[in-house]
């Protein structure tokens, strides 16, 4: 005989018994099961046996193997008894004794194939789904005669975690007189207005009625001035209820219960997750329709009164059941399988199918042709944030018995609370018969556009909880709250850098233990932890931060400006070619706790926190003294506390970007770079970088980070010997390749197909990719390479420009797009920009257009790229905001785009000390037309309906600011930003501006190679001599910038 063996006991001589922790077992081991004889659970794939029924309501604990077949059983079947009738209480979403009596009875519903109902013992699905207090005493009221006389509507929500795709609401609209709901998930109460006028209209379209009245309560989304003149343009009469009494909109809150209950108990049979709510409560709404409510006439379903037509049931599946779909015989190869295996997400009505998810892939499947296996489930909730598994709906249990009108509480609900009851032992039988649905008229659900994060085939289980917004510096599994910081396996560290943040807190004085005052409501704040990485992905501290609740702060009471300016990262990238060109020393300091340095104007006051409550005054708050972060003033206030402090050590603000300061000492001087609270310090003195760092220390707690090696996600190399600085984003890069699945892709050698023009309509003829891209995380994908443009790899501008346009509506063409960029990111992923001080360091720069590239609005596109210390310090590509006449029209409107960039560049080189007041950039262009339309204003006839804001490039070229050169196409390093080319030309334009691979980078490892490198054809074509000056010997600015 197998034994069990429990780990983790205590041993207590004097106790009589022995007591077994389920809730532990849960946690540590796996799921349990209570039936009618024992208590079942798993352990190491073995099915257990644990407890056997004894008097009181209590089991003995008993550790026995159990046969597959019976614990089979129990799963499928548990405490129900298994009868037929049970199966189809399943299928039509958990429906009451009563109501499933009322469709067998009445025949109310066409494919039931059972004469009668049996009682079954209690559901686990119901008892964990509907368990509700003592009903109150219920008022009536007159009902409606006619369809879309009164329509009763309510949101639920939010819930504790949103859908795959972001909806944390649900509104329902309910109709009077049938009680047929229809059911819109959204991703926020504003949308309330938009989906009542799409409801409107589809209901007096299937009906041929007109809507008289909508009832709600005195929810803002119901007071909205986009909904009030809706329907005051329709002749609608909105009713609300008096507040605080949302008994008088009872139709609506029973109604949202009911769906919240059906979903409960169907996500809890079929172990779903949190995340499958929004699927559970669209297939709830479907099946309540199709079900009798003593709110009408018994003997009809809502659906029957709404479209005069029986429901056909016989085609009804119980949710969450797994099943094989059919793939269809050209998306398989001849010996492939002919089916998937998928997991059972509903209706998809309006094409008389059904939906499926992919277990291997998680895509969404719309099929008709399935065999269902309606007693096989996952083996457990599927729980990625280690919660529970049960949705916290928000669904007012307390009240909202108290509803206007008769109910049909008593027709849904299960009897369910008498445990008692027998019923037949018999098991639930295998349905596996293949069918296909019969036709019936339905009315059509309007389209929702779910995405679930990544699906398709080259998409790997390690991407199912792809956040949209990277987190650079963070990985792993972090806790949310501080309690599962105290429970997790680093409980020891995570308690440490609590330790060490309240310390900091205490020693900053940033808040005093006081009452609240009256009139007064205190914010709340949480604990964020998060795990440090270096470049190497080595763990590199932990770390703990309180943050207030800001968002609930007032405007006018708990703050007023807000505005808090960072670092620029063409500025950042200015000051690394300068490093390179100088040989400057790169330095990184982080200022600990940056935000308790500012001070506070206004009287907050916030919740004491988590884990260290006053134990005198526990329930006193905190009356803040500093901007503790989370706060909307905070990094205004500590911007401005540290801008006070560098102005004092003698530091010069550039007015072209705050957050660049410099100083100078004779022939030497230093940058400060400020982005937050991370600062770089780049200087040619190490006495004067010394000295700064001691006064920085002095003032603020400072970490000194030694030598610049990462910031901002960016990988910085500075080899002064060779005068060389190389930016990459390697781990960054890495780590979204393996978020998609993608980093065992076959690397291409460019970014974009030139032979491809990707529109919005493209896929219209071919697919119906509404649903093949539901499950696609397309907008995330777009979002991780746009940071790796944005900082360092110009190459990627034309694709992410060109992907980001189809965001909200992508096909499977513009995903396959996409995945040819990241294909690309995989046969480059060391490539980054290189700054070199032999390279001519003098800014230049090169414009360009694609005319007419975009071929449904035929806009061009504009791009530009700056070049400085052999690298690419400013780049844009961007689609112009109108349509030029001709590609004259084009470059000139590129060119004035460009001019922008070129002016606000050349005062920043002014302020820091790079270019005097009469020098001039120099910008190319390989368009003459364009050249010779700034240089001279005629060609009135043609140039007159262009923008006065376009001639802003005239103007720089009249004052000398600006002088434009011709430039061969071939040489035109701005070609990569405006359009899709060939191989040989992209890799060359990629070389010339500096973005090079690592093996690139180590070949040039000594001065010697260094110096021996050949000029590129775009320092010929530029003429551009390279500075004469010592490495050490800083250029001090004159005329209007020293």
């Amino acid at each position: 005989m197998k034994k069990g063996v429990l780990t983790n006991v205590w041993h207590i001589p004097k106790l009589s018994r022995n007591l077994f922790s389920v809730g532990r077992f849960t946690k540590d081991v796996g799921p349990v099961t209570f039936t009618k004889d024992g208590c079942y659970g798993e352990a190491k794939g073995t099915k257990w046996k644990i407890g056997a029924r004894e008097g009181k309501g209590l089991f003995k604990l008993q550790m026995t193997p159990v046969a597959p077949e019976q614990a089979n059983a129990a799963k499928s079947s548990g405490c129900q008894g298994g009868t037929k009738s049970y199966l189809w209480h399943l299928r039509l979403g958990h429906i009451g004794h009563d109501g499933l009596n009322c469709i067998v009875t009445k025949n109310i519903g066409i494919g039931i194939d059972i004469s009668s109902v049996k009682k079954w013992d209690v559901c686990e699905g119901c008892a964990l789904g509907k368990q509700t207090r003592v009903r109150f005493q219920s008022n009536t009221t007159a009902r409606t005669s006619k369809l879309l006389e009164v329509i009763h509507s309510d949101v639920c929500g939010p819930m504790s975690m949103a859908t795959f795709s972001g909806k944390r609401y649900f509104v329902t609209f309910i109709d009077d007189k049938s009680r047929y709901c229809v059911v819109y998930l959204l991703k926020s109460k504003s949308e309330v207005a938009a989906k009542f006028m799409e409801y409107a209209a589809m209901a007096e379209t299937q009906t041929g009625k007109r809507v008289k009245y909508l009832q709600s309560d005195n929810g803002g989304e119901y007071k909205s001035d986009k909904l009030a003149r809706f329907c005051a343009e329709r002749g609608i009469q909105q009713r609300f209820t008096p507040p605080y009494t949302p008994q008088l909109n009872g139709v609506a809150e029973r109604m949202n219960r009911t769906l919240v209950e059906c979903a409960r108990c169907m996500m809890e049979h079929a172990g779903l997750g949190k995340s499958y709510w929004g699927e559970a409560v669209m297939t709830a709404m479907f099946l309540r329709n199709r079900c009798p409510t003593r709110a009408i006439h018994q003997d009809k379903s809502p659906y029957q009164v709404w479209t005069m037509k029986k429901p056909i049931l016989a085609n009804l599946k119980v949710f969450g059941c797994h099943a094989y779909v059919q793939v269809p015989q050209d998306k398989r190869a001849k010996f492939d399988s002919k089916s998937s295996l998928c997991r059972f997400l509903g209706y998809a009505e309006h094409q008389k199918s059904y939906r499926f998810e992919e277990v291997s892939t998680g895509a969404i499947k719309i099929s008709r042709d399935a065999t269902f296996m309606e007693d096989k489930f996952d083996e457990g909730p599927r729980n990625y944030n280690d919660e529970s598994s049960v949705v916290e709906f928000d669904d007012h249990d307390e009240d909202e018995e108290k509803e206007e009108g008769k109910t049909d509480d008593d027709m849904d609900s299960s009897d369910d609370d008498n445990e008692d009851t027998r019923s037949s032992k018999s098991n639930i039988k295998r349905h596996t018969r293949t069918q296909s649905l019969e036709k019936a008229t339905v009315i059509p659900s309007p389209k929702r556009r779910t995405y679930r994060g990544p699906s398709l085939e080259h998409v790997s289980a390690a991407a199912m909880d792809f956040e949209a917004a990277y987190i650079v510096d963070s990985v792993g599994e972090t806790p949310t709250t501080f309690k599962s910081a105290m429970e997790s396996s680093d409980s020891g560290k995570w308690k440490e850098a609590c330790d060490s943040e309240f310390d900091s807190l205490q020693r900053n004085d940033t808040w005093e233990i006081v009452p609240l005052p009256k009139g007064r409501k205190a914010i709340g704040c949480r604990w964020v932890f998060r795990v440090k990485e270096n470049q190497d992905g080595e763990v590199e501290r932990f770390k703990a931060r309180l943050v207030a609740k800001g968002f609930s702060q007032k405007f006018g009471v708990d703050y007023e400006e807000t505005f808090a300016p960072v670092a620029k990262f063409t500025s950042i990238r200015v000051v690394l070619s300068m490093a390179a060109k100088y040989g400057l020393m790169l330095h990184q300091m982080d200022v600990k706790t940056a935000f308790l340095n500012g001070s506070l104007n206004e009287d907050i006051y916030m919740d004491q926190p988590d884990g260290y409550l006053d134990a005198t005054q526990p329930d006193y708050v905190c009356k803040l003294k500093r901007s503790l972060y989370g706060l909307k003033q905070s990094p205004r206030m500590w911007n401005q506390t540290i801008d006070g402090f560098m102005i004092k050590m003698g530091f010069k603000k550039c007015e072209s970007d705050h957050c660049i300061y410099i100083k100078r000492d004779d022939q030497d001087m230093i940058l400060v770079v400020l982005y937050v609270d991370d600062l770089i310090l780049a200087s040619s003195n190490n006495e004067l970088l010394k000295s700064t760092k001691m006064a920085l220390s002095k003032r603020f707690e400072m970490t000194d980070l030694g030598e610049l090696d990462y910031f901002l996600g960016m990988e910085i190399k500075n080899d002064r010997k060779t005068g060389m600085v190389t930016v990459q984003q390697t781990k960054f890069l890495k780590s979204v390749l393996t978020k998609f699945g993608m980093d065992n892709s076959k690397p291409v050698k460019t970014p974009q197909d030139p032979g491809l023009k990707l529109t919005k309509n493209m896929c219209e003829q071919e697919c119906k990719h509404e649903d093949t891209m539901c499950n696609v995380p397309y907008r995330s994908a777009v979002g991780g390479i746009m940071y790796l443009m944005v900082a360092t790899r110009p190459d990627l501008a034309a694709a992410v420009g060109s992907l980001s346009q189809f965001s909200s509506d992508p096909c499977p063409t513009h995903w396959q797009a996409l995945k040819r960029v990241l294909r690309y990111l995989q046969a480059t992923p060391n490539h980054g920009l290189e700054f070199t001080r032999e390279e001519g360091s003098r800014i230049c720069g090169y414009t360009d257009a694609d005319w007419a590239g975009d071929i449904e609005s035929r806009r061009s596109t504009s791009g530009y790229v700056f070049m400085m210390s052999g690298g690419c310090i400013s780049w844009k590509s961007q689609k112009q905001r109108t349509v030029a006449l001709s590609s004259t029209e084009a470059e000139y409107m590129a060119l004035s785009e460009a001019t922008k960039e070129a002016v606000w560049l050349k005062v920043l080189l002014g302020e820091l000390g790079e270019m005097t007041s009469d020098e001039a950039i120099k910008m190319y262009e390989d368009n003459q037309g364009s050249i010779a339309l700034a240089k001279n204003p005629e060609f009135h006839k043609r140039t007159k309906h262009i923008d006065i804001r376009y001639h802003f490039v005239r103007e720089k070229v009249e004052s000398g600011e600006v002088v434009l050169e011709y430039c061969p196409t071939q040489d035109m390093l701005a070609d990569m930003m405006t359009k899709p080319i060939a191989a040989v030309q992209f890799e060359n334009i990629r070389d010339r501006l500096g973005i090079q691979g690592a093996a690139a980078n180590e070949s040039r490892g000594s001065v010697e190679k260094t110096a021996a490198v050949k000029k590129t054809p775009r320092q010929a074509a530029s003429s551009v001599e390279a500075s004469g000056r010592p490495s050490f010997a800083i250029p001090v600015g004159t005329g209007m910038y020293q």
